[in-house]
């Protein structure tokens, strides 16, 4: 009897498990049929564009306003692009944003066969370009701080998501970069930290959940833009670092979302002189194809930064820097104006693939960028997503005519999986509970009760704060009056706001002129400034202006029970301690903070 049960049950566990090896069998076989698919549909795509077409089709230019005008339209027209960057200029209301891309959908279609990239920096906090339809999450610096995996992946993938809804499919986010240089002038706060750690958690997290949501995400800026103290809009950085130095740091964030699974990399305009000291990373062959093509066995795509930038512009350009990134391994050149200035980027790889360039090792690298780019309008939907569309001018002969029904299959399960991952993810309380998760404290762990309300005085500005105050019936004073109230002892704590320099100065008048009091600022601008410093000055960080993050460091004050973390970045060394200043000088600091 018991040699039948043991047969039964060995017997049960090898169905069980053949089923499920078959099962996973099948599933694997499936998803490289879909790839396959996209691949070939993509090599077709790719054969029916002419010279002019792949030129165009690894351009992404600009627009300049909030309708397709007769400038945007011509620009269509002209250059032919694969994409658009939108800026805070173009984007209006919720409406507006779609009827926007709707049009420029339908120009692309009519003037170029395919569908646009359309572009967009909706890194939260401070770099927020979508006013209407987009969640205003606080910044990267903020959703480091709060060191939860799937706060970031969530907040990642509601971003993509919404964005996608509006017609936004490109998505220039995370910053990877680890801001280890408290005087780097350009990343900040748009970095999500100072260490390896948070960064490579939360960037590879917020990565992963954006690429779920339908906007394909660009992690940058390869290889690192964290550690320099140059902005490259400006000049040209260069750091002086070797390559095993950075494997060791700046590149292990950009591996780690490689090996699980990013798709698209922006590059940096940085030298890197013990590396190639020859040309920035935008344009190494050494970087960008060496490294980052054949070492990290990287296939997504590659999207250079803004070429218009002054670290290309001033130093670059007599090289034809388009035709040297694509020669490196970029896919995509990326443009931030229209006209004369794009032109001219056209006609300089044009005029290179005309005269075989563009062609190494027997590669046509300009088909094999125009071909990556294609394969990843497809992977994300976004061509079978514009079928409708496809009815007139250039779109009769180079959009597919029709889909493989295991495409069509796996687009319509891809949409209804975003939708159900959208219900699990999207909640109303989801902003509030990662803007206060963020807050943090300097120079050491804040406790809200240590004072009550009625003990507190308060000086802020900005409707945030005076609404948020208002709701709770308590009163917001100005600077006189709070001084009075600290000078009789009616107040044991006085609450402050600051965004600049200026007003951490004041806050730190405050402190050295009322030491018996605690002054607590409220800070949500850069924390890499001269911070005060003095024992009874507590300064909470949020990192972001945005209305969530004001009212989170309110509720840090009001609200909050446990005690608020020590702030988790490197900082600029030698904290302010400056000399009190007279009451004259402090009311001239007020005045100046208005």
């Amino acid at each position: 009897m018991f040699k039948r049960l043991l047969v039964a049950g060995i017997s049960s566990a090898c169905l069980l498990f053949l089923f499920f090896w078959l099962g996973q069998f099948r599933s694997e076989l499936q998803a490289q049929e879909i790839q396959e698919g996209m691949l070939r549909q993509a090599e077709e795509i790719t054969s029916k564009l002419s010279s002019e077409e792949l030129v165009g089709q690894v351009i992404h230019v600009a627009i300049p306003g909030t309708v397709l005008d007769p400038i945007a339209k011509k620009e269509i027209e002209t250059i032919k692009p694969g994409g658009v960057i939108l800026f805070g200029r173009n984007l209006g209301s919720k409406s507006e944003i779609k009827s926007l891309n709707k049009d420029l959908q339908t120009s692309a279609l009519e003037n170029t066969g395919l569908p646009l990239l359309i572009s967009v920096d909706q890194e939260g906090g401070r770099v927020i370009r979508v006013k209407d339809g987009v969640t205003q999450f606080p910044g990267a610096m903020a959703l480091g701080q709060t060191k939860d995996k799937d706060m970031a992946k969530k907040v990642g993938f509601v971003t993509s998501y919404q964005l996608r809804k509006l017609g936004l499919n490109f998505l220039f986010a995370p910053d990877m970069d680890i801001n280890n240089n408290p005087f780097n002038p350009v990343i900040n706060t748009r970095s999500l930290g100072s260490n390896l750690e948070t960064v490579l958690n939360a960037g590879v997290s917020y990565e992963e959940g954006a690429r779920l949501g339908g906007s394909i995400p660009v992690i940058k800026h390869f290889p690192g833009h964290g550690d320099t103290n140059v902005d490259s809009h400006l000049g040209l950085p260069k750091i002086e670092k070797t390559l095993e130095e950075l494997k060791s740091f700046e590149l292990i964030p950009f591996q780690t979302a490689i090996q699980n699974g990013a798709d698209a990399i922006m590059s940096a305009h940085i030298v890197y002189p013990k590396i190639d000291p020859n040309f920035p990373a935008t344009l190494s062959s050494k970087i960008l194809g060496d490294l980052l093509r054949k070492e990290f066995q990287y296939q997504g795509l590659i999207i250079t930064d803004a070429m218009e930038m002054d670290a290309i512009d001033e130093h670059y350009q007599k090289e034809d820097p388009g035709v040297l990134a694509l020669i490196a391994g970029a896919d995509i050149i990326l443009m931030t104006s229209w006209g004369p200035t794009t032109q001219s980027m056209r006609d300089q790889i044009l005029k290179a693939y005309k005269k075989g360039t563009l062609v190494r090792e027997g590669k046509d690298l300009l088909k094999e960028a125009v071909k990556r780019q294609i394969y990843y309008k497809l992977k994300y939907g976004i061509i079978s997503e514009f079928g409708d569309l496809a009815k007139n001018g250039r779109a009769n002969s180079v959009f597919p005519k029709e889909l493989p029904e295991v495409l069509k299959n796996h687009f319509a399960e891809q949409d209804k999986n975003r939708e159900n991952l959208f219900s699990q993810y999207y909640q109303d309380t989801l902003n509030r509970d990662v803007s206060r998760k963020a807050i943090v404290s300097f120079p050491k762990t804040f406790l809200p009760e240590s004072a009550t309300v009625e003990n507190t005085v308060f000086y802020l500005k900005g409707e945030e704060f005076l609404s948020d105050l208002r709701s709770r019936s308590i009163s917001n004073s100005d600077l006189a009056t709070l001084r009075k109230k600290l000078e009789k002892k009616e107040a044991k704590r006085a609450v402050v706001h600051s965004f600049t320099q200026t007003e951490l100065d004041l806050a730190l008048s405050l402190a050295q002129k009322f030491p018996e009091a605690e002054i607590v600022c409220l800070h949500y601008g850069t924390p890499f400034l001269d911070l005060p410093d003095a024992p009874n000055l507590k300064i909470l960080f949020s990192f972001s202006p945005t209305p969530e993050s004001k009212k989170a460091l309110l509720y840090s004050v009001l609200d909050r029970k446990n005690e608020i973390p020590l702030v988790d970045l490197i900082l600029k060394p030698n904290p302010k301690k400056a000399t009190a200043v007279t009451e004259t000088e402090e009311d001239s600091v007020s005045k100046n903070t208005k």
